[in-house]
């Protein structure tokens, strides 16, 4: 039974580690593989692989065919749509999950942002919106969050942001099923309780999963110190509810009658408080994971023929990946069977000893869960929270036997009973104060939280080596190694860049840029990419995760080439992030370091490699877009051209002047408009390499097609960002151009476009 359930797993995942297209012709193999499997009766590993992968298929192939049709991309349609899930404020901006009715254009489920609404959204309103739809599509970079991935999991067809105007009205409210609407009261209440805001937000997330309350703040807080666990609806809550559940079964079925079976009794209140507790948090799948294990091993227990606990693992994980394939996509899915496998692995292993000491027992668990998971939470968020252990060790009983259980008793005491419940609100909140000091005073350890480069292909094998650790039995020789392996990976830092040889690598950060330039001896960040009107911008989403997925912690310069906010819209959030040693700008920016203006002339080199600035000249009192710094980068007679947003007055400058000579790549001057890349422009760098930043579907239509088919004309091969994703590539003193990688083509899977 065990190995079919990883069979099937096993299936589930192939089509997600690969680049192969839904309609592959892959599909017809594995239907006859499963069809020969089922004949025969003797490859079961053919046929649950095969199943696997079918499962899987048809489950991506129903979203990709509930995809927006690209006819009505961009267009602003009215349509009455359903707030589906709890409604998250990101500063101005309110985003949520819509449910829209019956309509030929538009999916009928999207995710919508509104900028500025007139009135507050609330989970189950029903509104009349004119919004303007976009095909479900994100930025794709090495270390960024798989936007795409994550609303293809979620079944999103469709985005859309709500167009300002009379046409949006609110239609109807409390359009809810019974459990929302009790979810909904719950959270109602926690809101207008006395308890400060930050606390009613963590009881919300622990009692009915509605987390959109949390700041960003908080989740940063539980994420360096490994406790965001406590914030997700797991097995610890659902077990708690089930244990309660059948301490009161089994009190109710001893006072009705002595005759009866009280121990089913009991286990069929606890099976059914599990469920019900479940169902109201929302079904996130940890609760998922834990209502399914104990209905398995309730079922099981009263049939008479109890499971051990790795088989209600595997059965538990086989079936929840079988109703919903796409959930496996989920980190948490992961996480969590992961996180109970090796509870359970542990707790076989220690079964057989007589004596043991409860805290050594607990210290061992969450070392057991330090290791063991890190390889699941270096790919999934590039970080290991050491402080984890510690803090849990703490934290996890204070949860489990104060704020927890008095939280959900808490808010099921109301009416005439209110009083009774608000105080154990405050209890509750008592031992979460407790909780947030310790995790206060661990967040500003050193060491605490330290994010790690990214692994890349095979050498996320060694990933592997520290759940030696929990997997081999005690007194082995190459147990300690995963402690080595463990320091390791932490301390591992890819490779730099050779001497006399420059890596570029220009990020994806929609309609702007951002590109990094990496030598033997030092980092240049050369803009920081937009801000976001709703709040937020591309340096906290995109730039300082791909920093830090190349083990970059400090940046030596950072070029702002002009102060437009798509260039320079992100350098408070860098400044404030890492070190920077100078800052170099087009035009003054006002920022809370010392800065200095990029003059013409001016030039350093760095591991062989020369850097000048050819723009703007000292005396020129230049502003807006001629005021961009151009930077080339010169690797022996090989170069790179970054040019800002430079127009034709400036470009004609640059021609008068002679400053301008063939070279190896050009970063496309304000993003490919026509304003720019002027023929004499073009016809002086004949670049090898053109690469367009610019953000997918953009209003302006950029790169402009005329400004293309020039520099295609000239010998370029044109790649952009919008279509391509990141693009990176290297220029040495002994050859041109390396290869010219794309993330899209990298990292494509059959969610991405």
């Amino acid at each position: 039974m065990k190995k079919a359930c990883l069979y099937l797993l096993a299936g589930i995942y192939a089509p997600q580690l690969s680049s192969f297209a839904s309609h592959s012709d892959l599909i017809l193999p594995a239907v006859f593989a499963a069809i020969a499997g089922i004949i025969t009766g003797r490859l079961l590993p053919v046929v649950c692989l095969a199943a696997g992968y079918l499962l899987f298929l048809l489950a991506a192939d129903r979203i990709i065919d509930a995809r927006i049709a690209a006819p009505y991309v961009g267009d602003s349609i009215v349509v009455e749509a359903r707030v589906a899930e709890f409604p998250r404020r990101n500063g101005p901006t309110v985003s949520f999950v819509a449910q829209v009715g019956a309509n030929p254009w538009v999916p009928s489920t999207i995710r919508v942002s509104w900028f500025e609404p007139g009135q507050v959204v609330r989970l189950g309103d029903v509104w009349r919106l004119e919004l303007r739809l976009r095909r479900p599509r994100g930025s794709s970079n090495p270390g960024g969050f798989d936007y795409e991935g994550w609303l293809f999991r979620e079944r999103i067809a469709a985005t859309a942001y709500v167009v300002a105007g009379q046409r949006n009205l609110l239609l109807r409210s409390n359009e809810l099923g019974r459990v929302d609407l009790l979810r909904q009261a719950i959270v109602d209440r926690l809101v207008r309780s006395d308890l400060a805001p930050q606390r009613s937000a963590v009881l919300a997330a622990i009692t009915v999963g509605a987390r959109h309350l949390l700041s960003a703040g908080q989740w940063e807080r539980y994420a360096r110190t490994g406790t965001s666990h406590l914030m997700a609806i797991s097995g610890l809550h659902v077990g708690m509810v089930a244990a309660a559940g059948y301490v009161i079964g089994l009190a109710l079925s001893l006072l009705v009658s002595r005759r009866a079976c009280h121990h089913r009794t009991a286990v069929v209140t606890a099976l059914g408080c599990a469920l019900a507790y479940a169902t109201l948090s929302g079904m996130a799948i940890p609760a998922r994971r834990a209502a399914l294990m104990i209905g398995i091993a309730a079922l099981a227990n009263l049939a008479g023929r109890p499971l051990r606990p790795l088989a209600i693992l595997a059965i538990a994980a086989a079936t929840l990946a079988a109703c919903d394939p796409l959930s496996t996509m989920a980190p948490g899915f992961k996480l969590s069977f992961a996180a109970v496998w090796v509870l359970v692995w542990l707790a076989s292993r220690r079964a057989h000893r007589r004596r043991f000491s409860y805290l050594r027992q607990l210290s061992a668990m969450q070392f057991a869960l330090l290791l063991g998971l890190m390889p699941l939470t270096v790919m999934s968020f590039d970080r290991v929270a050491i402080a984890a252990p510690l803090v849990n060790l703490l934290a996890v009983p204070v949860f489990a036997a104060v704020t927890v259980p008095c939280a959900l008793a808490g808010v099921l005491l109301d009416g005439k009973l209110q009083p009774a419940g608000d105080g154990l609100l405050w209890a509750a909140t008592a031992g979460l104060e407790l909780v947030e000091v310790m995790i206060g005073y661990a967040a500003g350890m050193p060491l605490a939280n330290t994010t790690v480069a990214s692994f890349e292909g095979w050498s996320r094998l060694w990933l592997l080596i520290p759940v030696a650790w929990v997997v081999l039995p005690p007194g082995w020789p190459c147990r300690a190694c995963a402690w080595l392996a463990a320091a390791a990976i932490i301390a591992w830092l890819p490779a730099r860049p050779e001497s006399g040889c420059a890596a570029i690598s220009v990020l994806d950060v929609g309609q702007g840029l951002s590109a990094v330039v990496e030598t033997s001896e030092s980092v240049l960040l050369y803009d920081t990419g937009p801000s976001y009107r709703g709040g937020g911008n591309a340096a906290e989403s995109t730039v300082l995760p791909f920093l830090a997925s190349r083990g970059i912690r400090a940046l030596d310069q950072v070029v702002v080439s002009h102060s437009d906010l798509d260039h320079a819209g992100g350098l408070e959030t860098i400044l404030s992030a890492m070190p920077v040693t100078m800052v170099l700008a087009g035009e003054p920016l006002g920022t809370t370091v010392a800065e200095r203006k990029c003059v013409a002339g001016d030039a350093w080199v760095s591991g062989d490699v020369r850097f000048e600035f050819l723009h703007p000249p000292a005396a020129a009192g230049l502003a807006g877009n001629d005021a961009s710094c151009v930077l080339q980068v010169s690797a022996g007679q090989h170069a790179v051209l970054l040019p800002g947003d430079i127009e034709r007055k400036s470009e004609q400058t640059l021609l008068r002047n002679g400053a301008l000579r063939p070279v190896t790549a050009v970063i496309a001057p304000h993003h490919g408009s026509a304003t720019s890349s002027s023929p004499g422009f073009v016809a002086a760098l004949q670049p090898a390499l053109l690469v367009v930043p610019a953000g997918f579907g953009n209003r302006w239509g950029l790169p402009d097609s005329e400004v293309v088919t020039r520099w295609q004309a000239r010998g370029a091969r044109v790649e952009s960002t919008a279509d391509s994703g990141a693009i990176q590539f290297t220029v040495c003193q002994h050859e041109s151009i390396g290869p010219v990688t794309s993330q899209r083509d990298n990292q494509r899977r059959i969610w991405h476009e």
